[in-house]
């Protein structure tokens, strides 16, 4: 019996710890501040063009998402130029959305689920070869995101 009272506890530890997290399925374990792969997903559902919202929607859940320490640098010396971005990729002349880059670098900057979302569906775009002011309903055509 004293036994069965522990399992209950730790079921509802588990229960307990799972419902203070995000609903949804993380993009990573490692990196804070992320979208989940849902989320993404649905943000990336405002862009017009098939190909680019395919490929965003799959790199949602297939990107590898950077955030260590070298991309911290690089996040602090973009922001010391009054660049503020939650996140950056590098992007080859050849990347399209039938050749997308696989890596996101993440900067980790506190803001809002939706704004993260946008964000990365954003960065997620230059993966798949799209530029700004290409419009096609991308996040931020600009590169100007605002929000909070």
């Amino acid at each position: 019996m004293p036994s069965s009272a522990l399992f209950i506890s730790a079921a509802t530890l588990h229960w307990a710890c799972a419902a203070a997290q995000a609903p949804g399925t993380p993009m990573h374990a490692a990196c804070r501040e992320l979208p989940t792969i849902e989320e993404c997903r649905a943000a990336a559902r405002s862009i017009t063009d098939e190909c680019l919202r395919e490929c965003v929607s799959l790199q949602c859940g297939g990107a590898k998402i950077n955030c260590g320490a070298d991309v911290k640098k690089e996040c602090a010396l973009r922001k010391g130029t009054g660049v503020s971005a939650l996140g950056y990729v590098w992007r080859p002349a050849d990347a399209g959305c039938q050749n997308p880059v696989s890596e996101v670098n993440w900067c980790e900057e506190p803001s809002s689920r939706e704004c993260r979302a946008q964000a990365m569906v954003h960065e997620l775009a230059h993966a798949c070869g799209w530029k700004h002011r290409q419009g096609l309903g991308v996040p931020a055509d600009d590169g100007d995101l605002r929000c909070e």
